[in-house]
């Protein structure tokens, strides 16, 4: 049976949301609920299973950046997939750093982007639940080792055992949880009362559950069931409500259940009963990591319970045990099963007669299992758990989970404890840790390659430019009319204007921010050579207290704007040859950037104003003025000023 695979889809644009859900559900694979803004899907998060988002990057009241952050706060494992149509190094970077999983452009083919889509929503989930499986199963082996510690101190099974049982059940999410045997058994010798323990949450909601009798006779049912359909091997058997005899529906809806799970616990070679856990959604099976941890808790909990009826009985399940198990007196030790043997490869004879628990591991961290034995011994701590290499006897490394604890035995403070081999573990999260950074290598690498795409983009767009100046020159050259020259210049001064922002981008290290005074000094300088002014008659300055940049959106208009501005200085503001100065100073503020350009010419004509002007530099400066969202302003005091304002966009974006 196919689990679906619960996604939230966020964007603003209803028509491209639609599109997308239509497809991944198409796959059979996702059930996709779609959210126009961040605050929705912050609402839907909290209320609804989601096992991954998918949100595009620019939306207006809430973008993708604020709305991945406000998710890590809150649900740091959520794995989150970032959607743009911007596809720039900055906006990659920027949505990784901020804890995206996967980052992907919507300029794809959507079909292409689909299937990529899909198998990064399946790669996602999959490694979320494989980890959030992993931390289920050491948060209940830390349980198992605290409650085996206890058990080994002389902690009454019962409580013991139901403290655990409510811990295990908080952890895995089961409604309720039992261990044991909850049948009556009858034969013609004697009759044996159950003999079980449970814990269930919320009662109260029940109402088919009235006491402790009405629950055993429930679980006596299920688990007579389960017995008579299940061999004595020790595998687990989970069953979904709607599998189950018809009889028992009854059962499953007063006990406020839909699946239920299924481990038998044997004591010594017979089965004692079952841990059973239930749940009160559905719920896909159990991955191997949970099993294990759930095994290791049948299994230490039919240990402990064996070793109240006899100590040989007791020693059966130890020996077998999946982990490696040991006890010390005086730093040195008096048992070991088979597993702590073999886990590091020596002899059981080696490892009691001549081997101390510290020397077993690296010189590292010898010091640090040393230590915690100490802490243990002088009552600084109960119990110490630790991740430790190891070297096995043939010279290799291992990882090892390390669990110890005290108790006190015929008047004498002995350490218990366990080990797990974690090798395979540590290993494969080497693999996925050396995956994820050989995935953001390659990231990198196609970044720079469209980096270095775009900068070779603006060297051509700047050669065409030059091209078309050039020929235009040579058209004006083959023109006699003075008119029709002047004219060309124009043109061509304004196609250098917007020439030189492209050489400006791929001379620079952002491609994206265009260092405005250096344009604006390359602009004016140009246009001064090409009116062939006699070398000192008209001085061109560029004043820039601190670096300004804007982007190629306000750079072109900006340099048309001072090519028309020096163009009329150099026309108009120096008559007779006269020597002048040009001075254009360039600031900024979190807000606004300012460009002051000024002469010491003539100044403006009487009666000047901008709205009544209808020269075709004065509608140009206008025009473009109004496209970068600006003002400009002129006054004539000993020559012509003009004061323009625009946006500082990129400090804002900043």
């Amino acid at each position: 049976m196919v689990t679906i695979i619960p996604v939230l889809f966020v964007d603003d644009n209803r028509e491209l949301s639609n599109i997308f859900q239509f497809y991944l559900e198409e796959t059979g694979l996702f059930s996709v609920h779609v959210c126009l803004d961040g605050h929705d899907a912050l609402r839907y998060i909290a209320e609804n299973q989601v096992e991954v988002v998918i949100s595009d990057y620019d939306m207006p009241d809430m973008d993708g950046i604020t709305l991945l952050k406000q998710i890590r706060n809150s649900y740091p494992a959520l794995p989150f997939i970032m959607l743009t149509g911007n596809d720039s190094k900055e906006t990659a970077i920027d949505a990784l750093n901020s804890g995206a999983d996967f980052y992907q452009n919507k300029s794809e083919d959507l079909e292409i982007q689909v299937l990529d889509l899909s198998h990064k929503l399946i790669i996602l989930v999959e490694k979320a639940q494989a980890l959030a499986a992993v931390t289920k199963k050491d948060k209940i082996l830390e349980m198992v080792s605290k409650t085996a510690g206890h058990l080994l101190s002389g902690g009454v099974f019962t409580d013991e055992m139901r403290t655990t049982l409510r811990e295990v059940s908080e952890v895995i999410g089961a409604k309720a949880i039992s261990i044991g045997n909850p049948v009556i058994i009858e034969d013609d010798t004697e009759i044996v009362p159950p003999d079980f323990i449970f814990w269930i949450r919320n009662t109260g909601d029940n109402p088919g559950i009235q006491d402790i009798d009405t629950m055993r006779s429930y679980l006596s049912t299920l688990v007579s069931f389960i017995s008579a359909k299940s061999e004595k091997s020790g595998r687990c058997i989970q069953v979904s409500s709607g599998f189950l005899d018809p009889s028992l529906h009854t059962i499953c809806e007063n006990l406020g259940i839909v699946s239920c799970f299924f481990l038998p616990v044997f004591v010594g070679t017979d089965q004692w009963g079952f841990l059973s856990l239930f749940f009160d959604r559905s719920k896909q099976e159990l991955r191997e990591p949970e099993k294990y941890a759930l095994t290791m808790l049948a299994e230490v909990a039919g240990a402990a319970r064996y070793r109240a009826h006899m100590e040989e009985y007791f020693k059966n399940p130890v020996e077998k045990s999946l982990v490696g198990l040991f006890l010390l007196r005086n730093n040195r030790f008096i048992y070991i099963n088979p597993r702590f043997s073999t886990t590091f490869g020596l002899s059981h004879k080696e490892m009691i007669r001549t081997r101390s628990l510290p020397a077993l591991f690296t010189e590292t961290d010898e010091e640090h299992v040393r230590k915690a034995i100490e802490d243990i011994c002088s009552g600084i701590t109960e119990s110490a758990h630790l991740e430790v290499s190891g070297l096995h006897s043939d010279g290799s490394q291992i990882f090892i989970e390390l669990y110890m604890t005290t108790f006190r035995y015929n008047g004498s403070s002995l350490i218990a404890g366990n080990c797990l081999d974690i090798t395979p573990r540590k290993k494969a999260e080497e693999k996925v840790r050396v995956s994820e950074e050989r995935l953001k290598q390659n990231m990198m690498t196609s970044l720079r390659e469209k980096e270095t795409l775009l900068r070779e983009i603006h060297h051509r767009v700047k050669n065409n430019m030059q091209i078309i100046a050039s020929l235009l020159r040579l058209s004006g050259f083959k023109s006699g009319n003075p008119k029709v020259q002047d004219i060309i210049r124009d043109c061509r001064n304004r196609i250098f204007s917007m020439a030189a922002i492209h050489e400006k981008l791929y001379q620079t290290e952002q491609l994206s921010a265009v260092p405005l005074g250096e344009y604006i000094r390359d602009v004016g300088s140009r246009i001064i050579i090409e009116f062939e002014i006699d070398r000192g008659q008209v001085l061109y300055d560029v004043c820039e207290h601190k670096p300004v940049f804007v982007d190629i959106n306000f750079g072109i208009p900006i340099g048309l704007i001072i090519n028309e501005l020096i163009t009329n200085s150099i026309k108009h503001a120096f008559p007779g040859n006269k020597a002048g100065k040009i001075l254009v100073e360039v600031g900024a503020t979190q807000q606004l950037c300012q460009i002051h350009y000024s002469d010491n010419g003539t100044g403006l004509p009487p009666n000047f104003s901008l709205e009544n002007m209808t020269t075709l530099g004065i509608e140009l400066i206008q025009n473009l003025t109004c496209q970068i969202q600006g003002t400009a302003t002129f006054t004539s005091d000993h020559g012509m000023h003009c004061f323009i304002e625009f946006p500082n966009m990129l400090s804002r974006c900043e």
